[in-house]
């Protein structure tokens, strides 16, 4: 299966101009000893709460993929997430 696009909301430039890269990939997780992950498509805008699952592993072919902390920030409140944590890979 073919891994989702990492998404990010982020405008940062680099010092030449050009858009930053992503650090890394960074998925939204539950805050329990044994992390769960939330499965989801690209939430809707701000106000509407998405739908979502949990699912046991880090599958990169199921779970969105965020390009930095804040675009993942805006994905758990649009979620309607009261608590998580961020994974980054």
């Amino acid at each position: 299966m073919a891994r989702k696009p990492t998404l990010s909301y982020s405008t940062g430039l680099g010092a030449d101009g050009k858009p930053k890269r992503p650090a890394g990939d960074y998925y939204l997780a539950t805050t329990a000893d044994l992390m769960q992950f939330y499965c989801f498509d690209e939430p809707a805008e701000q106000g509407s709460e998405g739908k979502w699952t949990l699912i046991d592993q880090l599958d990169r072919g199921r779970l969105m993929a965020a390009g930095d902390k804040a675009t993942a920030k805006t994905w758990a409140k649009r979620l309607g997430l009261r608590s998580w944590t961020y994974v980054r890979v």
